[in-house]
């Protein structure tokens, strides 16, 4: 899966040139710098690559029909499968060249609980075998041009200056790329290693097996609730 997406998305480098939302009547408007919006463009594209890939292997896609729900996307063969696949678009940009980034994978206190206590989850965590990541790092654009207000037409496509660039991507196991602390200030967020795209890429996390990722914040999330 993972040599499938990646080369999908080499193979539509295009799509990461996205530079709008078009009404109905052609008027195109830019973007702009939100961070929420570029995660949802990039969402948006990785969306066409999981589809081929569960249209290649005769798989089921399915989204969450609430929001902050987990994962992202499900595949499975149907819904009693005990061995659906989840997979989690995360995006993040770089604070300097040659920075170090991370991200936030999840909360700890809800689908990673057991069964009985199990919430914002499509299904059961049990009747997930994998779980993985695509993870896109962009360089921001910043100025006045980049937050561009205007609206314009086809013609003018090539005048929208898009608010990233130096867009990277990897795809890897969540366990594979999780640290042991949280990821997020005081919220309960799974944090992500510390890194560049090539421990992403490699999964150089802190964990040597998905149980004892799962263990370890299985427990963390114990402890929050028993202090509250």
């Amino acid at each position: 899966m993972r040599d499938f997406i990646l080369d999908k998305l080499a193979s539509i480098q295009n799509g990461y040139s996205i530079c709008g939302l078009v009404d109905r009547r052609g008027r195109v408007y830019p973007l702009g710098s939100d961070t929420k919006v570029i995660g949802a463009i990039f969402e948006i594209v990785a969306r066409q690559v999981i589809a081929a890939y569960a249209a290649r292997n005769d798989l089921i896609l399915l989204e969450p029909k609430q929001q902050n729900f987990y994962p992202d996307f499900t595949l499975m063969r149907g819904e009693d499968d005990p061995a659906k696949i989840a997979i989690d678009v995360k995006t993040t940009y770089r604070r300097s060249e040659n920075a170090t980034f991370s991200y936030t994978l999840g909360s700890y206190t809800s689908f990673l609980n057991p069964e009985t206590q199990s919430k914002n989850i499509v299904f059961p965590y049990s009747e997930y075998k994998e779980h993985w990541i695509i993870g896109f790092v962009y360089n921001r654009v910043e100025g006045k041009r980049a937050a561009d207000a205007s609206i314009y037409s086809f013609d003018e496509l090539q005048n929208i200056v898009l608010p990233f660039d130096d867009v990277e991507v990897f795809v890897q196991e969540k366990w594979r790329i999780a640290g042991r602390h949280p990821g997020s200030g005081n919220t309960a967020n799974i944090g992500s290693l510390r890194g560049r795209l090539e421990d992403f890429a490699a999964g150089n996390g802190a964990f040597s097996s998905q149980s004892e990722f799962e263990a370890y914040w299985r427990e963390k999330g114990a402890l929050r609730r028993e202090r509250k």
